[in-house]
């Protein structure tokens, strides 16, 4: 059985690592939650 080398473990730890950091924008005039829009008056009525 062949082990890893560290470099490449790096990398594929450097990649998967990056990839969970996307460009989330939170900020943008443009966001609205997801889901059902009447979630917070649910059961109140």
């Amino acid at each position: 059985m062949k082990t890893l080398c560290g470099p490449a473990v790096l990398l594929v730890l450097a990649l998967s690592l990056v990839g969970c950091g996307g460009n989330y924008r939170f900020d943008d005039h443009q966001y609205r939650p997801l889901g059902d829009p009447q979630a917070l008056e649910r059961g109140q009525r």
